[in-house]
């Protein structure tokens, strides 16, 4: 695998999570700085998840859950659930990412510090994660006091 960094116009994207956990929860604090054009599908929705006013969709996952997207990200806890997510994406030809399953993702999500109109992306390449946040963070400290 050898996934190319690459800054997407995501503000007239629909981009459909799939998941209602922790997980989700992480996901979307991050989508959320660049749009909210946002729908999450789960049977379970957690209250923190809830209280970021989204677009939800509270039922188990059906491929119809997907139409109109062009982005997915696959965040339940059913390893086999995030692969059949993602293989469907893939089918209607929408990027997919089955999270913690870099095999079954067409992207991975970096590590971002986001300021004002800047950001910075921070990749292993799906290999070091917790490499990547560590990076991220020094980053971060490092610009944390300019003013945008």
């Amino acid at each position: 695998m050898n996934f190319m960094p690459i800054c997407l116009n995501v503000e007239n994207s629909k981009i459909v999570v799939v998941g209602g956990g922790k997980i989700a929860e992480q996901k979307l604090r991050t989508i959320l700085q660049y749009t909210r054009n946002i729908i999450v599908c789960a049977p379970d929705i957690s209250t923190a998840i809830r209280d970021l006013e989204l677009e939800f969709l509270q039922k188990a996952y059906d491929q119809e859950m997907l139409d109109g997207a062009a982005i997915v990200y696959a965040c339940t806890n059913n390893r086999s659930l995030n692969r059949q997510i993602a293989s469907d994406a893939k089918r209607q030809g929408i990027l997919a990412c089955a999270v913690d399953d870099p095999e079954f993702c067409e992207f991975i999500s970096p590590a971002i510090y986001k300021k004002g109109h800047m950001s910075v992306a921070v990749s292993s390449n799906a290999k070091d994660v917790k490499r990547s946040r560590r990076w991220r963070n020094r980053i971060a400290e490092e610009f944390s006091h300019e003013d945008y």
